[in-house]
C-alpha cells in the first residue's frame, strides 16, 4: 500500500503542472521565502520586531509550504480528458 502512494506521488511530482498551479506554487514560494527572510533577519540582527508579527510570519511560512506542496501535486489533463 505504501509503495502505491509513493509511486503515485513520484509520478505526480514529475508531471507538468497547469499554468494556474505553477503561478500559485511560485507565489507561495516567494511569499514563504520572504517571510522566512524577515524572521531570520530579526533573529540575526536583533531587530526586536513585535512577537505577534513574528508569530504571524511563522504561520504564513507554514501555510505557504502547504500551498506550494499541494499545488505541486496537480496534474495537467491530457487532450482526451484524462489526467
Amino acid at each position: 500500500m505504501f509503495w502505491y502512494f509513493y509511486n503515485e506521488a513520484k509520478t505526480r511530482i514529475k508531471t507538468e503542472l497547469p499554468p494556474f498551479f505553477k503561478k500559485l506554487r511560485n507565489l507561495a514560494l516567494k511569499l514563504g521565502v520572504s517571510c522566512a527572510a524577515v524572521i531570520s533577519a530579526n533573529a540575526v540582527m536583533s531587530l526586536s520586531l513585535n512577537a505577534m508579527l513574528i508569530t504571524a510570519l511563522s504561520y504564513v511560512v507554514a501555510g505557504c509550504a502547504f500551498v506550494a506542496g499541494t499545488a505541486q501535486f496537480a496534474q495537467k489533463e491530457n487532450s482526451d480528458g484524462n489526467t
